[in-house]
């Protein structure tokens, strides 16, 4: 686990800690840096991790997140968490929530277990040869994005994060994401405000659903449903998390 470069300022601005989808790299990210304007945004990667137990990948995280933390002592902190990312974070709410100052979650993959499709894909990647695998990518690329929403170097970025990443890589976080689940008592003690984002043409999960289960658990939740977007929704030319976050109110 690393975070990725960033541009160093000395300003008061809070920090923002993405955390990834499935390909863990943080790059897809790029597409949203008018957040600099706003936040100290800090993506974080989690390489090619082959852990498949929560516990010990919160673990982790959590002892490496503790000395980004230290280091900005009483600042406000947002989570920022992208699908894969969005159960990640569900994770660091469960276990550290003063550390939060607000909570995004977008397309949080927290349903990914209700998809029984999806759950054979452990098991088949696990087994796939890696050749076999980069070019299965292309497959999965209209279940991820709404690709004509997207200009082309962002759909060949994503593809190269997707080909990045080993079998048994993918095959580890799928273990994880059929894995997951929350202490739901501790979701409903987290008061600090959580914007719940979900996309109307996700082909991948239930997104809209999801959105709307969890926001019954935070006792200070907001939702916002981007009706024309796909799951990759932060990668889409008309999708400005900046605009999102001001609609609700997240940017004071």
């Amino acid at each position: 686990m690393n975070f990725l470069p960033y541009k160093l300022t000395n300003d008061q601005k809070p920090l923002l800690v993405y955390l990834p989808g499935m390909d863990g790299s943080g790059k897809l990210f790029h597409n949203q840096l008018s957040l600099e304007t706003f936040f100290r945004v800090r993506c974080l990667s989690f390489g090619d991790d082959i852990v498949d137990d929560w516990d010990f990948f919160v673990f982790k995280l959590i002892n490496f997140l503790h000395k980004e933390f230290n280091a900005h002592g009483d600042d406000p902190i947002y989570l920022c968490g992208e699908s894969f990312g969005g159960c990640v974070a569900l994770k660091l709410v469960e276990k550290i929530p003063q550390f939060f100052h607000k909570v995004i979650l977008i397309n949080p993959a927290s349903s990914f277990s209700r998809r029984s499709w999806l759950n054979w894909g452990s098991y088949i990647t696990r087994i796939m040869p890696d050749f076999v695998y980069n070019s299965s990518t292309l497959l999965l690329l209209p279940f991820l994005a709404k690709l004509d929403a997207i200009a082309l170097p962002q759909r060949l970025t994503l593809l190269e994060a997707l080909q990045c990443l080993s079998p048994l890589t993918v095959s580890n976080r799928i273990t994880l994401l059929n894995k997951f689940s929350c202490n739901i008592e501790k979701l409903k003690s987290f008061s600090a405000p959580v914007l719940l984002v979900a996309s109307a043409e996700d082909r991948l999960l239930p997104s809209v659903e999801e959105v709307e289960r969890l926001a019954t658990f935070f006792p200070n939740a907001f939702v916002s449903i981007l009706a024309h977007s796909g799951h990759c929704c932060l990668l889409e030319r008309d999708v400005n998390l900046v605009e999102i976050l001001a609609k609700h109110y997240f940017l004071k």
